[in-house]
């Protein structure tokens, strides 16, 4: 891991000015989900990444007290489902604290592929993978996923930006 150059420069931001700051970033909404045995769970992420075609590896942030943390950590695997804008429901469910995840899975028709997480028929994208490496960074483990297995459609994918869910329009 390469260290950060020690120059004579200010602490950093804080937690609120960051926050605020990366608000601002559209992103695209995934849910991760996970299976080990009969647990299964997942979360709600805009935090997901390609990071090599050759292989293909995906990277995604999990916090450290998100409940289907342990299950990834535990199965070793987990899946990317991105969303489509009529999907936002599903968004919703799993960005909601305690609920549980008979509560999150009820919107939608999931499906294993090849590692057993639960899949989302229908996503904009879905990555099945297998979990590489785990680097934790403050609050968050950084999961580094080989892809499985894919699915996808021609679909318009849902955006988060600012608190909300949005949509994502051509500019003429």
């Amino acid at each position: 891991m390469t260290k950060a150059i020690e120059k004579d420069v200010p602490a950093g931001v804080g937690e609120s000015e960051f926050k605020t700051a990366m608000r601002q970033v559209a992103c695209s909404v995934a849910v991760i989900t996970a299976r080990s045995g009969k647990l299964v769970n997942g979360l709600t992420a805009t935090a997901v990444c390609s990071v090599s075609a050759s292989p293909p590896v995906l990277l995604v942030c999990v916090n450290k007290g998100a409940s289907a943390e342990a299950i990834i950590a535990e199965s070793g695997s987990f899946a990317v489902n991105f969303l489509t804008e009529e999907q936002h429901r599903v968004a919703r469910l799993f960005s909601t604290s305690k609920l549980s995840p008979d509560e999150r899975f009820a919107e939608g028709r999931w499906q294993a592929q090849v590692t057993g997480a639960p899949v989302l028929d229908g996503a904009l994208a879905s990555f099945d993978c297998l979990v590489e490496d785990c680097v934790p960074s403050g609050t968050h483990n950084i999961y580094f996923g080989r892809v499985v297995a894919t699915a996808s459609l021609d679909q318009e994918g849902l955006i988060y930006r600012d608190g909300s869910f949005r949509r994502l329009a051509p500019i003429a």
